[in-house]
């Protein structure tokens, strides 16, 4: 929640009030730095500060960090960065398909999970032992196990996208950290990302917050950069498909019409 907090300080939306350097391990000849934040185990750990060019539409790395993910990650990297846009812009039908897009990230989870023999949805023993964790009853075990493994979320969650966002985005970014780091010059706090795709969202997370020229377009969900500040799609086509899917999604419909 540090991070969420950090990327909402601004004064408008194209005005941000800060800008943390992200730094990432590295290899000696790429340095900026070093870790002077860690445990001393050996050797000191290099870092440096990701750039636009480390991760940007074209860039090698990000589609790297991407070919890294499960098939359930990329999908809920989408969801994630789809229901931010779509909450900065107040888009329902944007919100709604970037809900369906977090269930279908749970959905392959489950799947990759049946297929390397990790599940424990039979297992009543433990859905007995933690089903007072999540507030449920005697019965309820299979929920509770669905939740226990990220197949299902809460009943909070379920309902409004905003704690949906709340609980993905930390998780997302449950290995950053917020650190002191010594810069070579002077003392600067910094976000350590210890894998590539933490770094990649809190990346792209904050370029979007922060009205920095990153969007996802609503109608495609794929990433896009903004030739100017108030471009929310990818292309003018896809504007206007959407526009005509709000349009349909708000219009009620014959059945509604007859009951009146």
């Amino acid at each position: 929640m540090l991070l969420l907090t950090l990327m909402m300080m601004q004064r408008d939306r194209y005005n941000s009030v800060t800008r943390l350097p992200i730094l990432i391990p590295c290899e000696t000849s790429e340095q900026s730095g070093v870790a002077t934040f860690l445990l001393e185990f050996g050797t000191e750990q290099p870092v440096r500060a990701v750039t636009d060019a480390d991760l940007g539409p074209k860039s090698k790395k990000r589609q790297e960090a991407l070919n890294t993910m499960w098939d359930y990650e990329r999908e809920n990297f989408t969801a994630v960065l789809a229901l931010l846009c779509a909450l900065q812009t107040k888009d329902k039908l944007a919100i709604a398909s970037a809900r369906a897009k977090a269930t279908r990230a749970m959905q392959l989870r489950r799947e990759r999970d049946r297929r390397l023999g990790m599940t424990s949805e039979d297992n009543v023993e433990f859905g007995r032992g933690i089903v007072s964790l999540f507030g449920l009853k005697p019965g309820q075990e299979k929920e509770a196990i669905e939740r226990w493994s990220g197949y299902r979320r809460g009943p909070k969650a379920e309902t409004d996208h905003k704690w949906l966002l709340s609980q993905l985005m930390s998780e997302a970014l449950d290995s950053v950290r917020l650190v002191l780091w010594w810069s070579g010059t002077q003392f600067r706090p910094a976000l350590y990302c210890p894998k590539a795709r933490a770094a990649l969202y809190t990346f792209l997370l904050m370029k979007i917050a922060a009205g920095q020229g990153w969007a996802v377009c609503p109608k495609c969900g794929q990433f896009f950069v903004q030739k100017r500040p108030d471009q929310n799609y990818c292309s003018v086509a896809h504007r206007e498909a959407h526009r005509v899917a709000r349009w349909r999604a708000g219009k009620p419909s014959k059945s509604k019409k007859g009951k009146g």
